[in-house]
């Protein structure tokens, strides 16, 4: 009875400083997996990996545990080897000696922050100084155009090979050239230029920056590469925006037309998302999730897995009941169904004691249109 094998894990470098500790427990033969990971000192978060198993099980799931967040860079904390009292600098902490990090040859991202109600929203629609576009599915890419060529780096700045004949129709762009856009396909989509033939123009606002990009170097493009297209203007925004939700987009974005372009999140890029919600059905705890599923006729049909959104006390009352035979029913909110019908990026509301199971239906589940609304 009690705790059988411990483990405690730290992870230093830049700005992160957490912990993960695990540890296997013996409840009258019956063995479970608890977790707790957090930032290093405050109140952690908990959880279970595994409820109620064999002894073998446990054992697996904790060796699995320990292999996983090792091979990310964690650290086992002894006697012999504690984490700093400051977190070293970014490429000499726990996540470059162990995973070797690559190096950033290439500019930091602007990126976007979320609009978390419709007030904002509105907010956002009828402030005249901002912007409106698309909010793309894709892969973010940055393109340098050198001497040996098209250099594609992600959002931190580390060449990337992501990008793939995608960057053909930047060909033919001035040697000197920083563009910022997502790959969606073979296609390219530029939003943002930070580099003009050498001219460096970030300190230039967001307007400025993209009609750059529509009047000098849009000539020069080819193939799939296309400038992402802006909405000024009440009017124009909110036909934008109603455009997109009839489309079943993903999103809206906003960004102020006078605004420098700075790496990193701040509040002069914003993000609306058209969030969907489902009820289904919480089958199990498989380790890292919650398994979701939903009636398909008769059948259960698995929409994938949640853990985002879910607190210390919502995992102990859904391991509770799970540990009694229950599968309780849940709403989730999420960004669309693929087209395989798994919910992507879910996020845990509540518990729905009020619905029952068979109401939750693979019906209810809704696609999202990737396609640009130009």
């Amino acid at each position: 009875m009690g705790t059988i094998k411990r483990i405690e894990l730290f992870f230093q470098e830049g700005s992160s400083d957490k912990v993960y500790n695990a540890e296997i427990e013996d409840v009258g033969g019956a063995f479970t997996v608890h977790v707790a990971w957090g930032r290093r000192g405050a109140k952690l978060n908990t959880g279970d990996k595994a409820v109620r198993v064999t002894r073998a099980v446990a054992e697996a799931t904790f060796a699995k545990l320990v292999r996983e967040k090792t091979g990310k860079g964690y650290e086992e904390r002894t006697a012999a080897h504690e984490p700093a009292a400051i977190a070293p600098p970014e490429g000499q902490g726990s996540g470059s000696r162990v995973t070797g990090k690559r190096a950033k040859v290439g500019a930091k991202a602007q990126l976007l922050t979320a609009i978390e109600d419709d007030t904002e929203l509105a907010r956002m629609l009828a402030d005249a100084a901002m912007i409106a576009q698309q909010k793309l599915d894709g892969v973010r890419v940055l393109v340098t155009v050198g001497d040996d060529g098209l250099v594609p780096t992600n959002r931190d700045g580390q060449v990337t090979q992501l990008a793939g004949k995608a960057l053909d129709g930047l060909a033919y762009l001035p040697k000197g050239t920083i563009v910022d856009g997502e790959v969606i396909g073979d296609a390219y989509w530029l939003f943002d230029v930070l580099e003009l033939a050498g001219d460096d123009v970030r300190s230039r606002g967001y307007f400025e920056r993209w009609q750059l990009l529509d009047e000098e170097l849009e000539p020069a493009l080819t193939g799939a590469a296309q400038i992402l297209p802006v909405a000024q203007g009440n009017k124009a925004k909110q036909k934008l925006h109603d455009s997109l939700r009839a489309a079943r987009a993903e999103g809206i974005v906003f960004k102020h037309r006078d605004a420098p372009y700075a790496g990193g999140r701040g509040t002069t890029q914003r993000k609306y998302k058209f969030v969907k919600s489902a009820d289904v059905i919480i089958v199990e705890n498989a380790g890292n999730a919650y398994r979701m599923c939903v009636y398909d006729g008769g059948k259960l049909f698995e929409v994938g897995r949640v853990f985002a959104g879910t607190t210390n006390a919502s995992r102990a009352d859904l391991n509770a009941r799970l540990g009694r035979g229950e599968k309780p029913v849940a709403e989730v909110k999420y960004l669309y169904a693929t087209d395989d019908h798994q919910l992507f990026q879910p996020v845990f509301v509540a518990l729905r004691t009020d619905k029952v199971a068979k109401a939750c239906t693979r019906a209810q589940l809704v696609e999202t249109d990737r396609r640009v609304i130009a």
